[in-house]
């Protein structure tokens, strides 16, 4: 486990990083779960070339090489990341913003896209374009709102209306500006 140990820092340095950029916003942020499965996925490629390109295991002090095998801990971390990414693959959470505003928020979505919509407990019944979209607003434990978007995965409209809502919030990751 202990040749692990810098890349688990090395992990939970980035995140911290993420965490503070997230932190810094003045407005609402959302977060979106496949924007972790990126990190996660890079995370994985990069420490699983490190230790190929190396040549040798990560307990290996001797300069043996020995191309068959990872250590345990390695795979069992870089495991681990992946079901995480999996779990939280179609996760979002607000920051900053209340449940009334971000249902508000959703609510003049559902007008913008010409959805017929039903509050039913916990979110909405939304008619998209024949097919039904299910979203839910829950708040979490820490202050922020959890929102998911469940069917119409195949639906250009249940589409529209993800991303339209999305477009009201700053992005997790930062954003470059380049100004003339």
């Amino acid at each position: 486990m202990r040749p692990v140990l810098p890349w688990i820092a090395a992990y939970l340095a980035i995140l911290l990083v993420w965490a503070l950029i997230i932190l810094r916003r003045t407005g609402p942020t959302l977060w979106k779960g496949r924007s972790l499965v990126a990190v996660n996925i890079a995370f994985v490629l990069v420490s699983t070339a490190a230790v190929l390109l190396k040549g040798r295991t990560l307990g290996d002090g001797m300069g043996g090489v020995a191309w068959c095998c990872f250590p345990p801990g390695f795979i069992a971390f870089d495991l681990v990341l992946i079901i995480v990414a999996v779990v939280v693959r179609n996760e979002w959470l607000l920051f900053r913003i209340s449940h009334a505003e971000t249902a508000a928020i959703l609510e003049r979505c559902f007008k913008q896209t010409r959805a017929p919509w039903v509050r039913r407990p916990g979110g909405y019944a939304v008619d998209c374009a024949g097919v039904d979209v299910r979203a839910t607003i829950q708040p979490t434990l820490f202050g922020a709102v959890s929102v998911g978007f469940a069917g119409g995965a195949q639906s250009k409209k249940a589409a529209l209306l993800r991303s339209l809502f999305g477009k009201h919030f700053h992005s997790s990751f930062p954003t470059p500006r380049i100004r003339a």
